[in-house]
C-alpha cells in the first residue's frame, strides 16, 4: 500500500471580490474537524504562509495569506493516487471549500511518501 501526503492551503480572507473580509475561525475548526473525520488523522501548524499567483486570464497578480492541513491517504497504486479511496471524497469536499471560504480555488497538492 501506498500513502499519498495532501496539502490543503485555506486562506486567512474571502476573494476580495467577495469583500476580502477575514474568514471566521470556526471555518477552520469545522473544516480541520471534517477532514480528520475524511481521512482519519490531520496535522497542521498556527504559522501562515504567504504566497502570490497571477490570474491567466486577466494577469492580474493575487497575494494570499494561508494556514495549510495535511492528510494521508491510502492507494493500492503504487505510482498513483487515481485509486486512493478517498480521492472522491477529497475533490468532492473540495468543492465545498472553495464554497465555504468564497475561492475560485482551493490548492492542493499531493505527493506520494515514502517511509524512513
Amino acid at each position: 500500500m501506498t500513502h499519498f501526503k495532501i496539502d490543503i492551503q485555506l486562506p486567512l480572507n474571502f476573494n476580495p471580490e467577495d469583500g476580502g473580509e477575514k474568514v471566521p475561525e470556526e471555518f477552520f475548526f469545522e473544516t480541520y474537524e471534517d477532514l480528520l473525520k475524511l481521512a482519519g488523522g490531520i496535522n497542521t501548524s498556527n504559522i501562515q504562509i504567504i504566497g502570490s499567483w497571477i490570474n491567466p486570464h486577466d494577469k492580474k497578480r493575487y497575494n494570499d495569506k494561508s494556514v495549510v492541513y495535511t492528510i494521508l491517504v491510502d492507494s493500492e497504486d503504487k505510482m498513483t493516487i487515481h485509486n486512493a479511496t478517498k480521492i472522491k471524497e477529497l475533490k468532492e469536499y473540495k468543492e465545498i471549500l472553495k464554497k465555504k471560504f468564497k475561492q475560485h480555488e482551493i490548492f492542493m497538492v499531493a505527493s506520494r511518501c515514502v517511509w524512513l
